[in-house]
C-alpha cells in the first residue's frame, strides 16, 4: 500500500513541528530568550521569586508556549495558504491563532504560582502575546521568503528504464510528470503525453532521478531552479520558468533534496 503523506492542515504542522525540534539552533535561541526573560522577571516574578527559581519558571514558561503557540499558528497558516490570503493577512492570522492558548495557558500559570486571577490577567496578557506572536509569525515568513537555489544535480550516468515509456517524438529529457485522473501528464522540453500510470510507482522506479514535491506533482532534479514563497505559498521554480507546487507535507523532504550535496 503506497505510503501516502499526509496534505492536511494539521499533518502541515506537525511536519514543521518535528522538523523544527531537529534544529540545535533552535532549542538554543530558545533557551537564550529564557535566560534573558528570567533574567529581567516580568509581570512581578522579579520581586516575587528569587533569581534560580525565576529562571526555571520561564525556561518552563518559554518552553511550553512556543509549542503551544506553534502547532495552532502552522495549522492556521496551512488553510490560510490553501484558501489564497496574501502573505500580510496570512501572518497576522496565524500569529493570532496562536495567540488565544498562549495567553489562557499564561494565565493559568500565573494563577497557579502566584494566585492571581485568571481572568485578569488574561486580559493582561493578551494583548502583549498577541503582539508577540504575530511579530514571531512575521520572522518565520521573513526567513521562507529567502530564496534556496538548488545545488547542482545533474541526473545519474543510466537513466531509469522508466523513461522508455515517453515517445520518440519528445524524448526523454522528462521535466516533470502531474497526476490526472488515472493517467500522468509527461512534460519534456519537446513536448508533453499521457501515460497510464500511477505517481507512487514512477516516482519509485525513477527514484534519484526526481523527487515527489506535492501529492499530484514530481520534478526531475535536472531541471529544478529553485524552491521560494510567491504569495505565501511555497512552489518549485523549474529551470524554463514553470512553477510546481509543494505540498505541505513534502516541504521538509524537499528542502533536505535541494540542500543536499
Amino acid at each position: 500500500m503506497e505510503n501516502v503523506a499526509d496534505d492536511s492542515p494539521f499533518a502541515y504542522a506537525a511536519t514543521e513541528a518535528k522538523d523544527l525540534a531537529r534544529r540545535p539552533t533552535f532549542w538554543l535561541s530558545l533557551l537564550g530568550a529564557a535566560l534573558v526573560i528570567g533574567l529581567i522577571g516580568p509581570f512581578g516574578t522579579f520581586a516575587d521569586m528569587p533569581l534560580v527559581a525565576r529562571l526555571a519558571y520561564w525556561l518552563a514558561v518559554c518552553a511550553t508556549t512556543f509549542w503551544i503557540g506553534f502547532l495552532p499558528s502552522a495549522t492556521a497558516a496551512a488553510m490560510a495558504e490553501a484558501k489564497g490570503l496574501s502573505l500580510p493577512l496570512l501572518v497576522v492570522f496565524s500569529g493570532l491563532a496562536g495567540s488565544l492558548p498562549v495567553t489562557l495557558w499564561l494565565a493559568g500559570l500565573h494563577r497557579v504560582a502566584f494566585g492571581a486571577p485568571f481572568v485578569e490577567w488574561a486580559l493582561v496578557f493578551l494583548p502583549y502575546v498577541a503582539v508577540i506572536s504575530v511579530a514571531v509569525s512575521a520572522l518565520f515568513y521573513a526567513f521562507a521568503e529567502r530564496q534556496i537555489v538548488a545545488t547542482d544535480q545533474p541526473p545519474p550516468p543510466d537513466k531509469p528504464a522508466w523513461l522508455d515509456r515517453l515517445p520518440d517524438a519528445i524524448g526523454r529529457d522528462l521535466m516533470l510528470l502531474q497526476t490526472q485522473d488515472h493517467y500522468l501528464r509527461a512534460v519534456t522540453p519537446k513536448g508533453e503525453t499521457l501515460i497510464r500510470a500511477p505517481l507512487r510507482e514512477a516516482d519509485q522506479e525513477l527514484g534519484p532521478y526526481g523527487v515527489r514535491v506535492h501529492r499530484s506533482w514530481w520534478v526531475a532534479r535536472a531541471w529544478i531552479g529553485a524552491y521560494e514563497y510567491r504569495g505565501g505559498a511555497p512552489v518549485i521554480v523549474l529551470r524554463d520558468g514553470q512553477t510546481v507546487p509543494v505540498g505541505r507535507a513534502y516541504r521538509s523532504r524537499v528542502r533536505e533534496a535541494l540542500t543536499s550535496g
